[in-house]
């Protein structure tokens, strides 16, 4: 449960992050169509996939009581971004230098808290509906077939 809940929390965090943060100030490097294609089918494609697997694949439930874990990943992940700071000495996503946002780099740190939340919750909804309306459409087409 865990893989898979983190897994529809952080693809569209991931296109967000890439698409509005990142891609602008790397569309340089996307100059041959093999740069392009690994931009898009790794921060485009895994949102689809995603929702193709909530809503055709995955029977998987969503429980309240999970939510928690989704930040403890979060924090784990910016303390390996800036383990990486310490040790390598380069950022690995450039929105976390100080130069870039000055002092507002805790702000974009509850910026990305509070979307996760946000997705969190939406997938909780997207997860319920699904769950209600399927075995709905499930016994209709069923009784629609003929043996």
């Amino acid at each position: 449960w865990i893989l898979y809940e983190s897994f529809t929390c952080f693809a569209p965090l991931v296109s967000l992050i890439y698409w509005a943060l990142l891609f602008p100030t790397a569309s340089a490097t996307l100059d041959t169509p093999l740069d392009a294609w690994m931009g898009v089918s790794m921060h485009a494609l895994n949102t689809a996939l995603m929702f193709a697997e909530v809503l055709v694949l995955a029977k998987t439930p969503y429980r309240a009581s999970h939510f928690g874990v989704l930040f403890v990943f979060l924090a784990l992940y910016l303390g390996l971004a800036y383990f990486m700071v310490g040790v390598y000495g380069f950022y690995v996503y450039p929105f976390f230098e100080p130069r870039y946002f000055g002092g507002f780099i805790a702000l974009l740190c509850l910026l990305i808290v509070n979307i996760v939340a946000v997705v969190w919750v939406i997938m909780l909804m997207v997860h319920r509906l699904r769950d209600l309306l399927y075995p709905r459409w499930l016994m209709k087409r069923q009784r629609s077939t003929v043996f």
